[in-house]
């Protein structure tokens, strides 16, 4: 199995990654995925990327899938961000010269948001989904353990039921630690998501209960470098909603718009 050698002293250990692979790819997407998730779950979108001519990275974030860790400790953003610079070193030594576009989902998000706000140079765009850009009330809780109803993230029969019996897949764990960096990234985002530079997309179900719309709706009317694409109906996990093919499409031309 493919594992990174992000840092080799690193107290956590290796972290294993899958790359869906174009043939002849005009840009690779660096992924993570949010709380709960595994790269397993993207088989699909990574497909529809390929078909697209465009390359899918994605690694298991700490505490998820095959990576080590506690259930559903990410770490810290600087842990998920290592992760992320190790996977796009790869990528561009595997492809020299194809661009790179930084993505992340829910707190893969907040990352991805803030790893282009310090690195503009390094990703030629970016794309967020089911992003918490402002407090949750529910998740400011230090205490909280998450026990997720998988309705509320899909109503894709398919995607729900991978979340309720894949075995590296899960819905409840303690999140003291997602909150704690969850609201590190909300103390800092007021201040410096309207400096974001770097084009941009956001995609976002009207009916996430997790991480409301409004707030992301908010951002792209004050910030010129990010825009939003809101899919009706769709909830928290919307590139894996009844909608999949027309939420990867939007990503696709938006892409393809930022190769020039």
């Amino acid at each position: 199995m493919p594992f990174l050698e992000h840092r080799a002293d690193h107290r956590l250990g290796p972290a294993y990654y899958r790359h869906w692979a174009a043939e002849e790819p005009r840009a690779a997407v660096i992924f993570l995925h949010g709380f709960g998730e595994h790269t397993g779950l993207y088989h699909r979108y990574g497909f529809a990327l390929n078909a697209a001519g465009i390359d899918l990275w994605a690694v298991d974030q700490f505490g998820h899938g095959l990576s080590p860790g506690d259930r559903g400790d990410f770490g810290t953003i600087e842990d998920s961000s290592a992760l992320a610079d190790a996977l796009t070193e790869l990528a561009a030594d595997r492809r020299p010269g194809v661009p790179l576009v930084a993505q992340g989902h829910s707190f893969g998000a907040v990352v991805t948001l803030f790893r282009v706000l310090a690195q503009p140079q390094t990703y030629r765009a970016a794309v967020v989904s089911g992003a918490p850009v402002v407090a949750v009330p529910a998740l400011r809780d230090p205490n909280t353990t998450f026990d997720l109803d998988p309705a509320l993230l899909s109503a894709d029969p398919f995607y729900v039921d991978s979340l309720i019996n894949d075995p590296l897949a899960f819905v409840g764990a303690d999140g003291v630690a997602l909150v704690r960096e969850l609201d590190r990234g909300w103390d800092r985002f007021g201040a410096e998501l309207p400096g974001l530079t770097v084009p941009t997309l956001a995609v976002h179900g009207s009916n996430d209960l997790i991480a409301p719309v409004g707030a992301v709706r908010a951002y792209a009317e004050q910030i010129d470098a990010l825009r939003f694409v809101e899919f009706a109906g769709a909830r928290h996990d919307v590139l894996n909603e009844v909608q999949h093919r027309d939420v990867a499409a939007a990503v696709v031309d938006f892409v393809a718009g930022q190769l020039g």
